[in-house]
C-alpha cells in the first residue's frame, strides 16, 4: 500500500512538535508552516537556508495563504491574519466554543472561501467536522461524522473536493460547485488499513495526481485521479 518518489531530505531540522500546513508562498519565495503545540509560524528560506519564526499566543492549527496573498492562522479563538513584521491580528470568531475542539489544516479555494478541519482533541470517533469560512464573515458547517478531519484538496478542473479523515485511514471526494461553495455527493475516493500508515496532509501534483503524506507509515501515497495507487 505504501508508494516511493525518487528521493526525500530533510530540507530545515526545526525539531518540531508537530508540524503541520506547509505552503509554497511564491510571492515571499518561502516554505510557510506550522508547529501546531509549539506554538509557532515558520517562514524557511530555501535558497538562503534560514528560517525564521513567529510565536503565536496560542495552539495554532492550520496557515492558509489567500488568493491575495494573506495569511491566515487558525488559532485556540477563531481566525487570525500574519502580518508582514510578525504581527497577528484578528479576523473572525472560531465556528465553535468548545475547548474539546481546534483547527486542523486548511486551504483557501478559488473564490476565496477558507475550507478546515475541526478536530476534537481527545480523539471522540465521529465529532470531527468540515468548515467553510466565507468572504462575508460567516462559518457553515459542510459535513460532519469524521473521527480526525484532516488534509483537503481539489482536482485539477475545480470540479471535485477531497477530505481527510486520517483515523479512518480514508480520503472523500465530493462535488464542487465552485460558484455557491456547495459540495455533495460524498464518497470514497481512497482508503488503507491505518496499520500501514494514516493520510495526512493531501496536495495535487503537476500530473493531476495527489500527494498524501502518511503519519505512523513514514512514507508518502501517490494516488491517481481515479483513487488508484500510484508509484
Amino acid at each position: 500500500m505504501k508508494s516511493t518518489i525518487p528521493s526525500v531530505s530533510v530540507a530545515f531540522m526545526a525539531e518540531a512538535s508537530i508540524g503541520e500546513s506547509p505552503v509554497w508562498s511564491a510571492q515571499r519565495a518561502r516554505l510557510l508552516w506550522i508547529d501546531i503545540m509549539g506554538h509557532q509560524v515558520h517562514a524557511h528560506d530555501p535558497a538562503a537556508g534560514g528560517n525564521e519564526v513567529v510565536a503565536t499566543p496560542s495552539t495554532v492549527g492550520l496557515l492558509a495563504e489567500g488568493p491575495s496573498g494573506e495569511i491566515i492562522l487558525g488559532l485556540e479563538d477563531g481566525l487570525a491574519r500574519l502580518g508582514a513584521r510578525g504581527q497577528i491580528e484578528r479576523v473572525a470568531g472560531a465556528p465553535h466554543t468548545d475547548p474539546a475542539f481546534r483547527f486542523n489544516d486548511g486551504k483557501f479555494d478559488t473564490h476565496g472561501r477558507l475550507w478546515t478541519g475541526l478536530m476534537n482533541r481527545e480523539g471522540k470517533k465521529g465529532s470531527g467536522r468540515l468548515c467553510r469560512f466565507d468572504p462575508d464573515g460567516r462559518w457553515h458547517i459542510a459535513d460532519t461524522g469524521f473521527d480526525l478531519p484532516n488534509g483537503l484538496e481539489w482536482s485539477s478542473d475545480g470540479r471535485t473536493f477531497y477530505f481527510t479523515d486520517s483515523h479512518k485511514g480514508e480520503i472523500y471526494a465530493y462535488d464542487f460547485d465552485a460558484a455557491s461553495g456547495a459540495i455533495e455527493n460524498r464518497r470514497l475516493f481512497f482508503g488503507m488499513d491505518p496499520a500501514e500508515g494514516k493520510p495526512d496532509g493531501l496536495t495535487r501534483d503537476a500530473e493531476g495526481c495527489f500527494l498524501s503524506v502518511l503519519f505512523d507509515g513514514s512514507a508518502i501515497a501517490r494516488i491517481a485521479p481515479d483513487g488508484s495507487l500510484g508509484r
